[in-house]
């Protein structure tokens, strides 16, 4: 999830400013929502209008569903960006990629096998993305554009969600629970990858477009930001209540994800990202990787309290760095030097 902008050293590709900083708050966005706040049991405990909905806005805060998406756009654009004008060679693209991702995910999935596997909450994801890593390449040779293809592969996840969701589709037609299943992942490692690939080929449409001359102010970035952020919260509610599946929701909210991510690359041509977070942006995809397992080990610890809470969050965030530095930072050397001699 956390391929750099700026990884085919050969080229003299510049970095996209802000790409680190969106990384790491999209990830914490997801760790956010897979942990469970205790601030929503003491709001509730007050049984007052004002403790219910503080507990409401809570449970809805985040939509970590809505961040993987984005994640899939990024991906699709750093991707495609360096390699728009020609791939070069195959087994490089390929070796660069998949052991920088396999090695840290092999070591979480072993690392998760006493514990239950609390990493198959993110594992499909990666699934999804090295499957696009894997076809990119023969996409790249088709004689088709982006566009067109974009739309092929939207037919393809339409069948698929048809296909395969029909719980879902019935739930929501008729407004009650006919096995509602309700998350984007449900067709399984074998077939999400499909809903998914139109979304990551939103990104591939975005670099092909993303030098034309553009602007956006403070004032479009925030309302972007607000707005972006306003139907995530509204789609959590949606999933609960009206049987509103992510599988359908996310399909739908995706191209808006992609304009506000595109607005947040043209932005920062001009504006300046906060250092800190794009030097946690680096760790992204160590903490995006790590959070379920290091979630799971703590609680062994430490109660889920209030006071304990932002201790776990941050033992988290250390965690991930730590496997970052011991873990992804050597196997993406180790991947680099490979493709090299490749």
């Amino acid at each position: 999830m956390n391929e750099p902008a700026a990884d085919i050293s050969s080229r003299h590709i510049r970095w996209f400013k802000g790409l680190d900083s969106l990384r790491f708050i999209l990830a914490l966005i997801v760790v956010l929502s897979h942990f469970d706040d205790p601030l929503i049991r003491v709001f509730r405990h007050f049984d007052t209008a004002a403790g219910r909905v503080c507990a409401f806005l809570l449970e809805n805060a985040f939509n970590g569903t809505a961040a993987v998406i984005a994640f899939f756009i990024i991906s699709g654009f750093v991707i495609h960006y360096p390699n728009k004008n020609g791939l070069g060679s195959l087994g490089k693209f390929w070796m660069r990629r998949f052991v920088r991702i396999l090695i840290p995910l092999v070591v979480i999935f072993l690392a998760g096998t006493r514990f239950g596997h609390p990493d198959k909450k993110v594992i499909w994801s990666l699934v999804c993305e090295l499957v696009y890593y894997a076809i990119y390449p023969f996409l790249l040779k088709l004689r088709i554009k982006w566009l067109y293809q974009c739309l092929g592969a939207c037919l393809l996840a339409v069948i698929a969600i048809g296909a395969g969701a029909q719980h879902d589709i019935q739930s929501l037609v008729q407004q009650k629970d006919i096995h509602y299943h309700s998350y984007y992942w449900q067709l399984g490692i074998g077939l999400t990858w499909l809903v998914g690939l139109p979304v990551w080929l939103l990104g591939v449409m975005v670099a092909e477009h993303i030098d034309e001359p553009a602007k956006v102010s403070m004032k479009e970035i925030m309302t972007w930001r607000a707005g972006v952020y306003a139907i995530s919260c509204l789609l959590i509610i949606a999933r609960s209540y009206w049987f509103v599946s992510y599988i359908l929701s996310m399909t739908v909210f995706a191209p808006l994800i992609c304009l506000w991510l595109k607005a947040e690359i043209i932005f920062y041509r001009d504006h300046q990202p906060a250092g800190f977070l794009e030097k946690m942006g680096k760790f992204s995809y160590s903490l995006y990787l790590c959070h379920p397992l290091a979630y799971v080990i703590l609680r062994y610890w430490l109660k889920n309290s209030v006071v304990n809470y932002p201790v776990v969050m941050t033992l988290t965030i250390a965690i991930a760095y730590i496997f970052y530095l011991l873990v992804e930072r050597p196997a993406h050397a180790l991947a680099l030097k490979i493709s090299r001699n490749w």
